[in-house]
């Protein structure tokens, strides 16, 4: 799909060169589904002219036309990044749930889900038209639990493992204090 797959770099020149006939996987065709909205694909890789064989691996999940075409949210949305005390660093293995008034909409953080391909440890919840999430739940693999209540949209949050309040990501710990409530019931 992009170009330069197919090759290696030379270590000794730092350029890149063709493998030719030294296939990894078998030249295998790239793909590029597109989500018909409906649980279904299709394989558009053809019409967009990136359906070559080639030496590729991998595996990207992304909104194409929203990247293509810079479209700004219509939605509302909360990011959450998780960090680990107990568990390990980055979360991997947390479940985490999310309230609004349309119900609840589940997350896990997973690293390594696919071959020589990853995704964002953040977590990211679309809300809609909703302003506030409700509650968010967070299980955590170390078995601690983590309840929050009433985040407002449109922000990232970092929450530390065994801390009782979010943070806005990437300000100092300190402003904690004036963030959401903490839900009681939380180990």
């Amino acid at each position: 799909m992009f170009e330069g797959v197919g090759r290696r770099q030379d270590a000794t020149r730092g350029l890149l060169v063709n493998i030719g006939q030294h296939s990894l996987n078998g030249y295998e065709r790239n793909v590029l589904f597109r989500n018909d909205g409906d649980g279904t694909f299709t394989d558009v890789a053809f019409v967009n002219a990136v359906d070559r064989v080639e030496d590729g691996r991998g595996l990207s999940i992304f909104d194409y036309d929203r990247l293509l075409h810079n479209l700004g949210g219509r939605g509302h949305w909360i990011q959450l990044e998780l960090i680990g005390v107990r568990s390990n660093r980055d979360a991997v293995g947390a479940r985490v749930r999310l309230q609004t008034a349309r119900g609840w909409q589940t997350r896990q953080v997973s690293a390594g889900s696919a071959y020589l391909s990853g995704q964002s440890l953040v977590q990211h919840f679309g809300l809609g038209t909703e302003t506030t999430a409700a509650e968010v739940d967070i299980r955590w693999p170390s078995g601690l639990r983590t309840s929050l209540c009433d985040l407002a949209a449109d922000r990232r949050y970092t929450v530390v493992e065994g801390t009782e309040t979010p943070f806005p990501a990437h300000t100092q710990r300190t402003t904690a204090r004036s963030g959401p409530r903490r839900a009681s019931g939380s180990r």
